[in-house]
């Protein structure tokens, strides 16, 4: 992303920035931006994505972040001293314009509700000079937080208690020029970021890519004809990584889980996560694997390394259970064999695997270095790797491993290990926890002949060079130039009736009927449940028959729900456009219960299900 200073330079002088072609550049500017709350959730991965693009594709990219701690702090120039970004990534932070921003350019923030000029009555006393004044309640919640501009006037007043002043509830967010006259209002967070990002986009041709589970929870709502938005899945989109594929969602992606057709594009990072998320409907043809890049670490597959050195990057936390490593390096040392592991990572879990380690075969053969910066560079002196994690979005540390010509020996966990390794020829896969197994794997590394070991070496470096910065850049300039700026589609008044609903021997089928679509034809449908409370979602497709849709839910995809209630919608999905309606019941509409399931009219008039479970309780 590019500020306008720059952005209207290279509009004039073309020339001067000279595209490489990696990326799409069509017949208007474009802009490259990346978007998280704060940096604290801005990846490695992210940065360095940002930094390839601009590199590569000689791209002004900028990223984007929303949190209020970052004000006043020169993250641009940090991350560039440190040498994790290159010099056209620009970092951005919503309060370091809001607060150096003329008043002329924040009337450019278009509110959503109507103006109360007795806002400026909320303001908290000022105690210092501090640019933010809070307001909190008995319990230390946050109630109000007043922002100052840099020139000392009050820019923001954000109420958090408008239904009942000291308790939370209800919102308020007020711009102030300097006069302290009320510029424009918003009821809610999201609307106000969103007026934030219209100032800063303008109407240029752009592609934002949100990295930041939190910011994608509600940044799917931003949409904007002249913005191609992305959303980066990270991690697993499962509530338990061991959990079957119908289970609930990861509760902090639900949000945007249920609306990746909110997006243009949802990007995995492993083929087999994509493959499990298309399984279950969560998109209609929006993903698209687009793998983490890494570095090239110039591993030399002929050079000379001990065999038994092994090293491991990883968090000293439960998701990484290196003790399942520990545990397999005792074994091999138990069986007379000569290993030893270097680990690289802190973590809460670092006292219980001192005493795991001091207490067992492996004292003397596992050493915990805690946080080494650039620890991925032993790699280079190792001979094999572990992961052992429980599960990974990808598993960087396995491309840094065979980048360096480090074997990989790894639990073949969802998702990442099993899409990166061929077992035998570049490293080796494991069953996840088998630590046996883990152990086995290692003894047999350490037996191989050397011109196998060579072999492997060889093999692991070409792998990884898959991954590495250009053609991952080459991969995001395919996806992103299969997307189009044409403009979104809206039906917004579109209301589906439910004619009959009913409980079967399979599952639930629905009829309804669908009106109000504005002109447009949907390009898919699917009837889409969630469970009132917890993280349960799922829909299925659809299918228009004359005037009438019909969908039927196999009762597999329902049953593991384990909340009481169930609402039900139709997602519409057009070309570029996405809604979701809920199913609406009349005095008309036939329903049908069994003796588990309870489908009824909610006194809003809309369709829902009530599980009938022993032991449960209605509530409402």
């Amino acid at each position: 992303m590019n500020s306008i200073p720059e952005t209207s330079l290279r509009q004039s002088h073309p020339h001067r920035f000279p595209h490489r072609g990696l990326l799409p550049e069509g017949s208007h500017f474009t802009l490259t931006w990346t978007i998280g709350y704060d940096y604290g959730g801005m990846t490695t991965v992210a940065l360095e994505r940002s930094s390839a693009f601009a590199r590569l594709d000689n791209r002004r990219v900028e990223i984007l972040t929303l949190s209020p701690e970052m004000k006043g702090r020169d993250r641009e120039r940090e991350l560039r001293a440190a040498g994790s970004i290159d010099r056209k990534v620009k970092v951005r932070n919503l309060w370091q314009d809001l607060t150096s921003w003329s008043d002329r350019k924040l009337r450019r923030m278009v509110g959503t509700v109507d103006p109360d000029p007795t806002a400026a009555d909320d303001v908290i006393t000022r105690t210092g000079q501090e640019w933010t004044e809070q307001r909190n309640d008995s319990e230390d919640s946050l109630l109000q937080a007043d922002r100052y501009h840099d020139r000392g006037h009050l820019l923001v007043i954000d109420r958090q208690d408008m239904k009942k002043p000291g308790r939370r509830g209800g919102r308020r967010i007020t711009l102030f020029d300097r006069e302290q006259t009320v510029i424009a209002q918003w009821s809610t967070a999201r609307e106000f970021y969103q007026a934030w990002l219209d100032v800063v986009i303008g109407d240029k041709p752009s592609y934002l890519i949100c990295d930041s589970a939190f910011v994608g929870n509600f940044i799917h709502e931003y949409r904007r004809d002249n913005v191609i938005l992305c959303m980066v899945n990270h991690n697993h989109f499962l509530a338990d990584a061991n959990d079957e594929p119908t289970g609930a969602l990861a509760d902090d992606k639900f949000g945007y889980l249920r609306q990746l057709d909110g997006f243009d594009l949802a990007t995995t990072l492993t083929d087999s996560q994509r493959v499990a998320m298309e399984g279950l409907d969560l998109s209609a043809g929006k993903l698209a694997t687009v793998s983490n890049l890494t570095d090239d670490l110039h591993g030399d597959p002929d050079r000379p390394r001990p065999r038994s050195r092994g090293s491991m990057v990883a968090r000293l936390s439960p998701q990484k259970r290196v003790e399942d490593a520990i545990g397999a390096v005792a074994s091999v040392v138990a069986d007379g064999q000569q290993v030893t592991l270097d680990v690289y990572g802190d973590g809460d879990d670092r006292p219980m695997l001192s005493e795991l380690i001091e207490s067992g075969k492996a004292a003397g053969r596992v050493t915990l270095h805690g946080h080494v910066d650039g620890a991925k560079s032993n790699f280079l002196s190792s001979s094999f790797s572990l992961l052992t994690s429980r599960f990974e979005g990808q598993g960087l540390v396995v491309l840094e491993s065979m980048s360096a010509g480090c074997i990989p020996i790894c639990y073949a966990v969802d998702y990442g290990p099993a899409d990166i390794i061929e077992h035998g020829t570049d490293g080796f896969l494991v069953a996840p926890g088998d630590v046996d197994g883990l152990a086995a794997a290692i003894s047999t590394f350490l037996s191989l002949p050397e011109d196998e070991v060579s072999r492997m070496r060889r093999n692991a470096v070409a792998r990884a060079a898959d991954f590495f910065h250009d053609p991952i850049v080459r991969r995001w300039g395919e996806v992103l130039a299969a997307q189009s700026f044409v403009p979104i589609i809206r039906a917004e008044n579109a209301r589906a009736e439910v004619r009959t609903a009913e409980v079967t021997a399979d599952g639930v089928s629905i009829t309804l009927s669908l009106s109000d679509l504005g002109g447009s034809t949907p390009k898919q449908m699917f009837i889409s449940w969630k469970s009132r409370t917890g993280t349960f979602y799922g829909r299925v497709e659809a299918h228009a028959s004359k005037e009438l849709v019909t969908a039927d839910i196999p009762f597999s995809r329902i049953e593991p729900i384990t909340d009481e209630y169930v609402d039900f919608s139709l997602d519409l999905v057009f070309g570029r456009g996405f809604e979701r309606v809920r199913l609406a019941c009349s005095e008309d509409s036939a329903l049908s219960s069994s003796a588990a399931l309870h489908l009824y009219s909610t006194k809003h008039g809309n369709l829902s299900g009530r599980f009938i479970r022993t032991g449960l309780t209605s509530t409402s």
